[in-house]
């Protein structure tokens, strides 16, 4: 047997629960120790060999295969700039040799090495390369055809004509239902609202946390909650942190809901067959809030949680009993077009136009909701905008696209000219409305729009910005990239460094919206279901920005005022 071929090399569902453990490993060592010390690979064994005495025999360990990303053999560099773009990667990475068709990112790269590796590519030859240049043609060769080095067209994407995308017709593969996630013959029916016992994922985020908030308020359900960690009590202190970190922990919580130690990227969450029948059994109602959140991650890389896991979630709800799945999409899953279009509350459209790899899971996990339905699985979906603070306290996650936005555009003093209109939807009034619907035991089969109070357009934010103490510059889109840029390769810290793959030098990726796009999204759905509720969305005026703006400056997540106003 050949010994660097892994046993289950051949087997895709080992090969899927490896790359989301190699991801959970990264994460785990990025919050454990400093950047630079995080390795660069991880390699996955079934097993490792052992000595007599028991210890592990480190001389039987597998080789680290020296300069080849994952899935790709290595091929040794051909041209001076290959040899040289090979170089400065090696160098600035950390790692041995690297080949033409290896990946920057899935070597270690980050922003932050990004800037650093187009500065080295300029100071050695002077190629007017930028940081989206690296990000769109992440591997040397692709780099070097995108410098015009070498002859002939340029290879394709291999992930669809934007690169964090797949095309269409894939994505719409990508949605169909495994033949298993079916109601069985024997299963027993939904049953009625009120429910006793709700299972809930993504309850350890900051939406989850709100949705806890309400769904105990408002039921005397219990709740089990799916978290990534090792035992049902670290899961549990998982869940309370991050309610007492947004404000919605009550002493008394704790009696109400149990900690599932589980991962939305493996088979059947990675349970053991007991706990894996119990919830089957016991569980009435699921509210699917779990997801992977990020905009500048490719599809591949969201895939394990946002799409296998929206589909561990389907087929628990067909097992044993048939339960109701309320899942939280998002509005990103309508297509960007220029122009005004009305957006009914239906199923998910046509998937051309849906481009960047989260609006793209977020589009199958809808699509997926749409056909389990049909096969006798109740769903709703529910379509939020940009989750924002709440509207009641301010309290706001700090890590979301926009928000590094803001700090971004404050460190740098600057704001860019972009001619589109926000969905700003207040994360208290998402997850009242949620619960509120979820809770009913109604509209099964039905979408809802979350738009918020009304659309904000991005110049009158960065206005309330200036009116709430934070006056900026204000830059064409073009200069705003170039100051942003610069000050990144000059190693300030910037909140937006992290998210440079969505900006290129002309204009921002599709991901963040189409310049003069004017969506109009129905709410028929939505107001029906909450009439005689009480439950009412703010408008993104004066009073909630300052509200936010507030927030960040008690956390200290902005300083007291605006501390950078020129160059």
């Amino acid at each position: 047997m050949n010994a660097s071929t892994p046993p289950l090399a051949n087997d895709p569902l080992a090969q899927t629960a490896w790359a989301a453990f190699r991801t959970r490993l990264r994460e785990f060592a990025a919050e454990q120790i400093p950047e630079a010390m995080v390795p660069s690979r991880f390699v996955v064994l079934p097993e490792l060999p052992k000595l007599p005495n028991g210890k592990v025999d480190r001389g039987r360990l597998p080789a680290v295969p020296d300069g080849e990303s994952a899935g790709n053999a290595y091929v040794a560099p051909r041209t001076p700039l290959e040899i040289l773009l090979a170089d400065i990667w090696a160098d600035v990475l950390g790692v041995g040799r690297v080949g033409v068709k290896d990946n920057f990112f899935e070597l270690g790269g980050d922003s932050l090495a990004a800037a650093q590796t187009v500065a080295r590519l300029r100071a050695e030859t002077g190629a007017q390369v930028n940081l989206r240049g690296l990000f769109d043609h992440p591997t040397p060769e692709r780099l070097a055809r995108h410098l015009g080095v070498q002859d002939g067209p340029e290879p394709a994407a291999g992930s669809g004509r934007h690169p964090r995308s797949i095309d269409g017709a894939d994505l719409a593969a990508e949605a169909v239902l495994p033949a298993d996630i079916t109601p069985a013959d024997d299963a027993l029916p939904p049953a009625p609202a009120p429910y006793t016992t709700v299972l809930l994922t993504g309850g350890t985020g900051y939406t989850g946390a709100f949705l806890m908030r309400e769904l105990l308020d408002r039921s005397d359900a219990h709740l089990h909650v799916l978290v990534r960690s090792d035992t049902p009590r670290q899961a549990a202190d998982r869940v309370r942190a991050a309610m007492e970190l947004y404000g919605v922990w009550r002493e008394g919580d704790e009696k109400r809901f149990t900690g599932v130690p589980g991962d939305l990227a493996r088979p059947y969450f990675g349970l053991d067959h007991s706990t894996y029948r119990r919830l089957a059994r016991d569980v009435q109602m699921i509210v699917h809030n779990g997801a992977w959140s990020s905009y500048a991650l490719p599809y591949r890389r969201l895939k394990p949680v946002n799409v296998l896991g929206t589909r561990e979630v389907l087929r628990l709800a067909a097992r044993h009993r048939i339960k109701p799945v309320h899942y939280i999409s998002s509005l990103a899953v309508y297509p960007g077009r220029p122009g005004e279009h009305h957006w009914p509350e239906d199923a998910a459209t046509d998937p051309e136009g849906v481009v960047g790899g989260y609006r793209q899971t977020k589009w199958v996990g809808d699509r997926m909701m749409t056909r389990a339905n049909e096969r006798g699985l109740p769903t709703c979906v529910y379509r939020p905008g940009q989750i924002t603070g709440a509207q009641t306290t301010g309290a706001c996650a700090e890590d979301t696209f926009l928000n590094a936005t803001l700090k971004g555009c404050v460190q740098l003093g600057a704001a860019l000219e972009f001619d589109v209109f926000l969905e700003m939807t207040p994360v208290d009034f998402c997850a009242a409305a949620v619960a509120h619907i979820a809770l009913s035991g109604q509209n099964h089969g039905t979408a809802f729009n979350l738009p918020g109070g009304r659309p904000l357009a991005w110049n009158r934010l960065v206005e309330l910005l200036d009116e709430c103490g934070y006056p900026l510059r204000r830059l064409s889109y073009a200069d705003w990239y170039a100051e942003l840029t610069r000050a990144v390769e000059r190693g300030e810290e910037n909140e937006l460094a992290r998210f440079l793959p969505l900006f290129g030098p002309h204009q921002p990726a599709e991901d963040l919206g189409y310049r003069g796009s004017r969506p109009v999204f129905d709410t028929t759905h939505l107001r029906a279901a909450l009439t005689g509720s009480g439950i009412v969305c703010l408008p993104p005026e004066r009073e909630l920005i300052g509200l936010y703006l507030d927030h960040f400056r008690a956390t200290r997540f902005l300083p007291a005022h605006a501390e950078r106003t020129a160059p």
